[in-house]
């Protein structure tokens, strides 16, 4: 009896699985949805494989059926009509079709790993090869900015974990980290016939979002096309460009000119001696032994650390296929390190302050304010009035991509339209959204501080005891003002490089508050003035500290520094507290300038192994007065760089060194060029006009006042020790 039992289970198992087996054939069969032709009807039939196999036609019918059934207007309809007659020669495998099919992302990839950047083959969309001898077949090439949201707002979301497997991935689209990489925004670019309407051109991004495997779980889409660009748009060359060509060529025929003929030759004169392109060069290697040349030093490996920095923050905010490695990167030291790298625009402040007080506790008269304005404004105006001629004229046309029409819009059109606020040195008050070159904030700021600076010595000058009040009252103002405008505005206590201030800093509130304002950025510049005051004041008495302390004062300045800069980039994951925010708002900036006055002072009045020789290095002279010129114009190649990108790219530290390097040589020889062909020449001759009897002509284009430092003294001023750099 178990015997028979047993057969008729193995019989049941048997029939239950040859019916499985035939219902998953079917299943198969049925579900493609796609008829098929025999060849002969007998045993031997065979179906024959072709590409409606795989179910093709069903996803573009399936398209084509949502398209005619939309509200198409009457202004649209060329749209609709151009886009079905593409879709049918898609159908038919028609080249063209394609073609213009083939750079469209098919759908978007990598957007929970922080791809947000869908850019499909922008060049296979603009440059097909029957473009000239078919216009009725020109595409043009379109990009939206898409926000995912959940239409059921009321769903409960699991937070204590964004990564956790089990739950819905809507949770992880709208997760936040503390890098501030939103999830559920995409950038999608798409090839659509050139007849199409930006309205057109949405309607057709939402159908093709709609039938991806984002559209499966109830998502809305609030798509905004934000440029299209057609292949007959080309940007032609106008008179800015030609301008700025002409002004160029001008330049440097006068300087070629005049390095001939100041040659011994008898047409010598002041303007040769200003434009003379060997001099000038020799003044870039010129190396003076002061106390302080560990400065050199100090300022190339600043402006270094600045371009790094700001290479790694704008690649990151544009196309990168690991956003999920960068954020986790973001939270480790090196990246703690990239956050709060604002702090090395401070170490500049630091610098112009120091040497400020070193030239001013040295003069014998009291300077002629209107006269010494004069000339510091013409020492930081020359090389940025030629960078913001570039950038209106030239730079429009260095690139071309899914991105540059924007980066160009925003670069260019700024600096259009505020060129003059700009050179009025009032661009980080004045229509600070549409700031010029983004980072020239921090001329504006180094000017108002030597005006305010001046006029506090004047004062000083007239009455040691008020100029001494008023200096304790702007150090004291300087340092409390930063906490109260957080206070007030409940702000964070620093603006922290993180993806969502990268991708577009005009927009930001910190931004315009606090970070760009010469009154909460002063504070770091008065530390430097004491700090000179006090450099001056010792090293006339030849004081000197032993080995010992030098090498103890190094350490806790180098130690003090890295708790500043460490101690921010916490806040973005730490609870936010009111008084522990206004603290470090207040003090974080004074008290980074105080570190470097440590650590400069224990090197001027003492030796510390190898930092002291390492940043007095020959070398950095020369490179150290171009800084100022790479500092002007490193933000346009970094820029220029990330918008030309066709496809994200792997973010790995060896190539954003690489790229930072190559951003630092660039920018070096155009610095170089500039300060040749105007920056030198101009302070050269604004020198001899302001003092041509006490200074020679040649002295005030000594690149050490290089837009920072000084030799911005009136004619009737003797100047017992020239400090600069």
């Amino acid at each position: 009896m178990q015997t028979v039992q047993r057969y008729a289970v193995l019989f049941i198992i048997s029939i239950n699985f040859v019916i499985s087996e035939s219902s998953v054939v079917v299943a198969k069969n049925a579900g493609s949805g796609v008829p098929h032709k025999e060849e002969s009807k007998g045993k031997n039939s065979v179906i024959s494989k072709t590409f409606l196999f795989n179910e093709s036609y069903v996803y573009l019918e399936d398209v084509l059926f949502v398209l005619k059934n939309q509200n198409w207007t009457q202004e649209e309809q060329p749209c609709l009509q151009q886009t079905l007659f593409l879709l049918r020669n898609l159908q038919n495998f028609t080249l063209w079709a394609v073609w213009n099919w083939d750079s469209i992302p098919a759908e978007p990839q990598g957007l929970l790993y922080g791809s947000r950047f869908q850019l499909g083959n922008y060049d296979e969309c603009m440059d097909a090869p029957w473009y000239e001898d078919h216009e009725e077949l020109r595409a043009q090439y379109c990009l939206a900015e898409i926000v995912l949201e959940r239409t059921n707002k009321n769903a409960k979301k699991r937070k204590l974990n964004p990564y956790d497997p089990h739950q819905s991935a809507l949770n992880l689209l709208e997760y936040i980290g503390p890098y501030e990489r939103p999830l559920n925004q995409l950038t999608w670019g798409v090839c659509v016939p050139a007849v199409c309407e930006k309205q057109s051109v949405t309607r057709l991004m939402g159908i093709l979002l709609a039938h991806s495997h984002l559209g499966t779980a109830g998502l809305k889409a609030n798509v905004a096309v934000s440029s299209c660009e057609k292949t007959n748009q080309r940007l032609e060359y106008d008179a800015l460009f030609y301008s700025f060509i002409a002004l160029t060529v001008g330049l440097l025929a006068i300087a070629v000119i005049s390095t001939n003929l100041n040659k011994g030759s008898k047409y010598s004169n002041f303007v040769t001696k200003a434009f003379d392109i060997n001099e000038n060069a020799n003044n870039l290697l010129k190396f003076k032994k002061e106390g302080i040349e560990v400065l050199y030093g100090i300022r190339f490996f600043t402006i270094c650390v600045i371009v790094i920095a700001h290479q790694f923050g704008m690649s990151n905010s544009g196309p990168m296929s690991n956003g999920y490695t960068i954020d986790k990167q973001a939270l480790s030291v090196y990246g703690m390190f990239i956050l709060h790298n604002d702090l090395s625009v401070d170490t500049f402040f630091w610098l112009s302050g120091f040497l400020t007080a070193n030239i001013f506790t040295r003069i014998k008269r009291i300077p002629s304010l209107p006269i010494a304005l004069i000339k510091r404004y013409i020492r930081l105006a020359i090389a940025y009035a030629y960078v913001i001629f570039f950038t209106t004229s030239v730079y429009p046309y260095m690139g071309s991509g899914p991105l540059w029409k924007s980066s160009r819009e925003a670069e260019t059109g700024t600096c259009r339209k505020n060129w003059w606020v700009n050179l009025l040195m009032l661009n980080n008050y004045v229509d600070t959204h549409n700031l010029c070159l983004i980072v020239t904030w921090y001329i504006s700021c180094d000017f108002h501080f030597y005006i305010v600076t001046l006029l506090m010595y004047w004062v000083y000058t007239k009455s040691s005891i008020l100029g001494r009040t008023g200096m304790m009252l702007l150090m004291v103002a300087a340092i409390i003002t930063p906490g109260v405008i957080t206070y007030l505005y409940k702000l964070p206590p620093v603006q922290l490089f993180t993806y969502n201030f990268m991708v577009d800093p005009r927009r930001h509130e910190q931004f315009h508050l606090t970070y760009i304002k010469s009154h909460t950025r002063y504070g770091a510049y008065l530390v430097g003035f004491l700090t000179g005051h006090i450099f001056v004041y010792y090293s006339t008495k030849q004081k000197t500290i032993t080995q010992k302390w030098a090498t103890i004062g190094a350490g806790a300045g180098i130690i003090l520094m890295g708790a500043v800069l460490f101690s921010g980039p916490p806040f973005l994951w730490r609870g936010y507290t009111v008084a522990e925010s206004v603290i470090y708002a207040a003090l974080n900036r004074p008290i980074w300038a105080f570190s470097i006055s440590i650590f400069v002072l224990s090197c001027a009045f003492g030796h510390v192994p190898l930092l002291k020789s390492f940043f007095s290095w020959h070398v950095w002279v020369p490179l150290s007065r171009l800084a100022y010129g790479l500092y002007l114009v490193h933000s346009l190649l970094i820029i220029r760089n990330v918008a030309v990108s066709r496809n994200p790219q792997h973010n790995d530290y060896l190539r954003q060194f690489t790229s930072a390097f190559g951003v630092i040589i660039v920018g070096c020889l155009a610095s170089l060029l500039i300060w040749l062909l105007a920056e030198a020449p101009f302070n050269n001759l604004s020198t001899y006009i302001f003092s041509p009897r006490k200074i020679a002509p040649l002295d005030a284009g000594k690149p050490e006042t290089h837009g920072h430092l000084q030799d911005n003294l009136p004619p009737s001023i003797d100047i017992v020790s020239s400090s600069k750099i």
